[in-house]
This record gives C-alpha cells, structure tokens and sequence, in this order.
C-alpha cells in the first residue's frame, strides 16, 4: 500500500494529551478512527486532525474495560478497511501505597493498562496481518522497565505491557507488521503533571509532541515498506532527573 492510499490508523486513547499528539503526527498519513472516554476532547482532537486530502476522522467513545463495547468497535474498525497501523494510548494510573491502596482502583488500572489491550490485540492484529506492511505501537512507560514506590498496580500493569509487546513481535514479524514499546519518562501531561518537577519547571519535561515523533517513527519505519527493521523498543527520558 502506497502513500497514496487510504491506509487507516487507529489511535485508542485519543482524548488524553499525548493520544491527540499521535493522532496529529499521524494525520497526514493515514485516515483516522480516533477512540477515548470524552466525546468533547475527542471532537478536538478531530478538528486538530482534518486535512484536507484525508476523510474526516472516525470518532467514537469506546469503554475498552467493556469486553462487548471493545468487540463491537473493533469490527466497525474492521469493516472500514485498510487498518495499517494501531496505537493504544490508553491508560489509568494511581498513587498510592500498598497499605493505603483500593483493589477497585487498582483492577481498574489493570484492567485498562493490560487486559484491554491484550484483548483489542486480539481482535485487530488479524486485521494488519491481513492489510501488512503494519505497525502496532504500544505505550510503555519508565515503569514497563522498573519499579517505583508507591504505584504497584501501575508498575505491574505496564511490565505486562512491555512482555506483551516482546511476544507479539515474535508472532508478528513474519507476517510484517512491526510492534514497537514507547516508553517515555515524565511527561507534561495527564499524571505526569503531578510530579513536582512538572510543577515547578513543566518545559522540562517531555513533552506530548515527544512521544508522538517517537510513535511517528516507529509507524513510518514500519509501513513505509520494504521494511528490513523494527524499533522494538523506544525509551525516551527528560535531560531533568525526575
């Protein structure tokens, strides 16, 4: 598939700072299908996708811990055509000590961060196999590599994260499609706000546009064929210690 075409991507967590980046770095490429849990943020991050020589993007509010909401977005993704390229951005985290913490908020964090995406997987990789050359794009984390105080549930969640993204490469490489773990530090936006450095000196953080240029890498390395390499990992981290 050629530039030319109306290849489509997927962005999951759209609505959030860093998804609406990637939808952005994205557009001029790819026809969008944009998923998130706020309709008002979603539609802005449309309106910031439009180009002119694309379709409008594909907006959806889509609860991915829902097993039947998951599967019934997936095949609207399905039967557009052409899916090339998914990236989950998606994600919830929570501080709290492990005597202080809530097991409802700590599924929740799970739930959201692993066993969603190991369930969309699921039901989109059948779909860049079948359009290849594609690329599945994973957030990571500075926790998908170590551990911190004070966020267990977060830090198991995006370690899951990190081995799912390992094993789908080896199922995925020889079908093409590349699948890549971008693993940003401290960024100012959505929980990284509330670092203190990112109250302090915010500029010196990573920035949403970080990630996306990472992300934009990891597609564009992926799909602009013939492929010979895959990024498997991606680690960015601030020149300010955390």
């Amino acid at each position: 598939m050629t530039d030319a075409d109306q290849g489509r991507a997927l962005v999951v967590g759209a609505s959030s700072a860093i998804g609406r980046a990637i939808a952005a770095r994205l557009a001029d490429r790819f026809a969008l299908h944009l998923w998130g849990r706020d309709r008002t943020r979603l539609d802005e991050t449309a309106t910031a996708c439009r180009r002119a020589d694309r379709p409008s993007p594909v907006v959806e509010v889509v609860d991915v811990t829902d097993p039947a909401a998951l599967a019934g977005a997936a095949g609207r993704v399905r039967d557009a055509g052409g899916l090339q390229v998914v990236v989950w951005a998606a994600g919830a985290f929570d501080w709290a000590p492990a005597p202080d913490a809530d097991p409802a908020t700590w599924r929740r964090v799970l739930d959201v961060n692993l066993v969603a995406l190991a369930e969309a997987a699921a039901l989109l990789v059948p779909e860049l196999v079948a359009h290849a050359p594609g690329s599945l794009v994973l957030l990571g984390s500075g926790a998908a590599h170590r551990a911190y105080a004070g966020n267990a549930a977060y830090v198991a969640s995006k370690h899951g994260v990190a081995g799912l993204a390992e094993a789908l490469w080896l199922d995925l490489r020889r079908h093409h499609v590349g699948v890549t773990l971008v693993s940003p530090g401290l960024v100012a936006a959505g929980a990284g706000l509330g670092a203190p450095v990112a109250q302090d000196s915010p500029e010196l953080l990573l920035q949403p546009e970080d990630v996306a240029d990472a992300v934009g890498y990891a597609v564009d390395l992926a799909t602009r064929g013939p492929a010979r390499a895959c990024p498997t990992v991606i680690r960015l981290d601030p020149y300010v210690e955390p």
